[in-house]
């Protein structure tokens, strides 16, 4: 039997939405290069996630590798704002 790749791209993008700080203010933070701006990635990283959105409701059917690349994409962006220090980890200083 196939995995539901539906619901685990639905699954992943609840996750995503829940724990990515997507609503971070931009003001004073700028670095200067874009290529690795976390408020860049966070837009980026949205846009894909809102096409996904849109494509499951149009009843597109993603395959593992898009689930994959996807997820990859949040756990990426995660780490950088946790390196950042956007996001806190609870037991670490």
């Amino acid at each position: 039997m196939k995995p539901n790749t539906k619901i685990a791209m639905e699954n992943l993008i609840k996750e995503a939405r829940e724990k990515i700080p997507f609503n971070l203010s931009m003001d004073g933070n700028c670095e200067g290069r874009c290529d690795v701006c976390p408020f860049k990635l966070l837009e980026f990283l949205d846009i894909a996630l809102c096409s996904w959105e849109s494509r499951l409701k149009r009843g597109e059917i993603p395959n593992l590798g898009d689930v994959h690349s996807l997820g990859r994409q949040c756990k990426e962006l995660h780490a950088i704002l946790i390196e950042k220090g956007f996001i806190k980890i609870e037991g670490l200083s």
